[in-house]
């Protein structure tokens, strides 16, 4: 394992931004991956997962079963990290949303040009990535449909969902966006909820990871096959939201099947505990989202629902 520094800004008022990564199998002729953890301060799961695969890679490399090329970036913002902000602290700037960078720009563009140096010339590309809204979710695999894309590899990790969708223009400044331009089979990882570690949704993402560097033969172990992944389109997703605002009680859980008129959850007023509304499910699918915080506002979305069927 060799420890290496991706960038090093000086700061007038605190200790330098520090950003390192993690290489092992550096001479391997083999594929080759890079694996980006947290770019916000709230995406905590993703910084664990990160952290996490550093630790088993190395104890794989000393078994020797490193047979390819594999880079993993725990954390990127991590002065939001530890001052506990979402995006970058000075300017409330999303890091995620300024690539591939300005080297002679705002901070946070100087930061995504770094990043963006450091990462080009790998055969793959996986993000992590948290929710960018006030939920939590099914692990799935995000794909975006920039003419670069690769359903494959995307197969490989073995999840349960593929989100296969075309880009927004929003997304043009992002990394999978900009990565997959410059030539990387980029994807991204949606799983858990910010602030958080989840057990359960972290150790499903770690092994798709392991997988899928098996798979790829950058790694010669054991695993066991996943899913096969179903493709979800926009069209596939219907979207629930709360018909009034209230104390939010989730009945079921991401992952859960269910039917049409199923009760999945009910708001209550939070003051007299009088029950407001039930929210039911218009269709046959399976929960891949759902509203992560006690309180609801009216429209917020509550659930999501994946179906097999297109919706009319």
């Amino acid at each position: 394992m060799k420890r290496i520094e991706i960038l090093n800004f000086k700061s007038p008022n605190r200790a330098p931004l520090k950003v390192e990564g993690f290489l092992f199998g550096e001479e391997s002729s083999g594929p080759s991956v890079a694996i980006v953890g947290a770019m916000s301060g709230d995406h905590i799961n993703q910084l664990y997962v990160a952290s996490r695969l550093v630790d088993y890679l190395r104890q794989k490399e000393e078994e020797g079963k490193i047979t390819g090329k594999i880079l993993v970036i725990p954390a990127v913002n991590t002065y939001a990290l530890n001052m506990g902000e979402t995006f970058w602290p000075l300017d409330k700037t999303d890091i995620n949303m300024m690539f591939p960078g300005y080297a002679q720009g705002e901070t946070t563009q100087r930061i995504a040009a770094k990043l963006f140096e450091s990462l080009q010339g790998y055969d793959y590309g996986i993000i992590l990535e948290g929710r960018r809204d006030q939920g939590m979710c099914l692990p799935y695999v995000k794909l975006i449909q920039s003419g670069y894309e690769d359903m494959d590899s995307a197969r490989d990790l073995g999840m349960r969902f593929i989100h296969f969708r075309p880009y927004s223009p929003i997304e043009t400044v992002m990394l999978q966006y900009n990565w997959q331009l410059w030539g990387t089979k980029a994807l991204s990882i949606v799983f858990g909820k910010n602030g958080s570690i989840d057990p359960l949704s972290s150790g499903d993402v770690h092994g798709a990871l392991v997988r899928f560097m098996v798979k790829r033969k950058m790694l010669n172990t054991s695993i066991f096959d996943g899913f096969s992944s179903n493709i979800i389109a926009p069209e596939n997703i219907t979207i629930l939201k709360a018909p009034c605002a209230g104390i939010f009680d989730s009945l079921v859980a991401c992952g859960v099947s269910v039917e049409k008129g199923d009760v999945l959850g009910r708001i209550t007023d939070a003051l007299s505990g009088e029950k407001l509304e039930n929210v039911i499910a218009p269709i046959d699918g399976v929960v891949t989202c759902q509203y992560a915080n006690p309180l609801i506002f009216q429209n917020s979305i509550a659930f999501r629902i994946a179906s097999v069927e297109s919706k009319l």
